[in-house]
């Protein structure tokens, strides 16, 4: 059996819109207890952390559209699981410290999307400095 370019053409739209109705949780539960940090430094984690470790996150247009939107929501829900400041605890200070330290991008993907989002070294020194 062949199959036609436009019979080829026709299922695979029609697979990528049943796609779109594929329920996901984008939702951003109320924040339980937020950190308490000085302002400098709630601004950089805001900056830099808050889409994927918190429940204050904010979904891009991209996030609506499967398959895209699984894996935006498969990273946040593996963030938050993680770590999440909405529902800080200090008990995670060393796993953050951990991570700036060693100066890796976790979710290399986002920050190539979002350049701007990547925390300075300033930002980073003021964290690290908090953090102890």
């Amino acid at each position: 059996m062949t199959f036609s370019l436009k019979s080829t053409t026709s299922w695979a739209l029609l697979v990528l819109i049943l796609m779109q109705f594929t329920p996901l949780k984008r939702i951003n539960p109320p924040t339980v207890s937020a950190i308490q940090a000085p302002d400098n430094v709630k601004i950089a984690l805001k900056k830099s952390c808050y889409d994927c470790h918190s429940n204050e996150t904010r979904w891009p247009a991209l996030a609506w559209i499967a398959p895209a939107s699984w894996l935006a929501s498969g990273i946040v829900t593996s963030g938050r699981n993680a770590l999440n400041f909405s529902t800080w605890n200090n008990k995670k200070r060393a796993k953050i410290r951990k991570t700036l330290s060693e100066g890796s991008a976790h979710q290399q993907l986002y920050y190539l999307l979002r350049p701007e989002r990547q925390l300075t070294a300033t930002e980073t020194g003021t964290i690290l400095q908090w953090l102890k």
